[in-house]
């Protein structure tokens, strides 16, 4: 599958307004994880799609000290959070293209962007390079049996909405981790689905 000429084509997602992943309790899951895992030290987090700065403000309310940058491809959302957030980093990027050297840094974060793409695998394995040891993913589309990729029309273009395939989407992760968690997360307006890697030494 060429991805490169798909991903020119996707439709910049800010259209889609307020962040309805706001209260969903998966962000306790992985916050909790990562600050018990990094409590006794300031660590370095790459949060990847940001939109409404959500994750930014679940670190801040759990008192964990990190050194945040967030990106988003999103032009109008980075300009949001830097208003609200001015003291940490924003960036507008490409999850498929990261800016960053190799292990830039501790935990790199993606939530619910994968789905979003025309596929996954670039971006996991740019996720991997950036990381020095944990890369924490949650799915919206909790990946199943069946593979389904769906591109939705819109007013302004189109988006993805897609449900990978479990068997290679998980073999990927296993290949690039030393171990995968999955946590499935439960709720009352969607089931989510998050995978704790620990990356695999080079």
């Amino acid at each position: 599958m060429n991805t490169e000429s798909l991903w020119a084509q996707t439709s910049n997602v800010g259209h889609m307004g307020e962040d309805f992943r706001a209260g969903h309790p998966s962000h306790d899951v992985v916050t909790e994880r990562i600050a018990a895992q990094y409590s006794r030290a300031p660590f370095e987090l790459l949060d990847c799609g940001v939109i409404s700065g959500v994750t930014y403000r679940h670190l801040l309310a759990a008192g964990v000290e990190v050194d945040y940058t967030g990106i988003d491809i999103g032009e109008a959302a980075i300009a949001d959070c830097r208003e609200l957030h001015p003291e940490a980093r924003w960036e507008r990027m490409s999850i498929t293209d990261l800016a960053f050297p190799d292990g830039s840094f501790d935990v790199v974060n993606c939530r619910h962007v994968l789905e979003h793409l025309p596929y996954y695998e670039t971006a996991v394995r740019e996720l991997f390079r950036v990381s020095r040891r944990t890369v924490a993913i949650c799915m919206f589309q909790v990946p199943q049996e069946s593979e389904v990729l769906l591109r939705r029309e819109t007013a302004n273009g189109y988006i993805w909405l897609n449900r990978y395939a479990a068997g290679p989407f998980e073999a990927l992760l296993h290949s690039l981790s030393e171990s995968v968690e999955i946590i499935d997360v439960p709720a009352d307006r969607r089931r989510n689905q998050v995978y704790l890697c620990t990356k695999r030494p080079a």
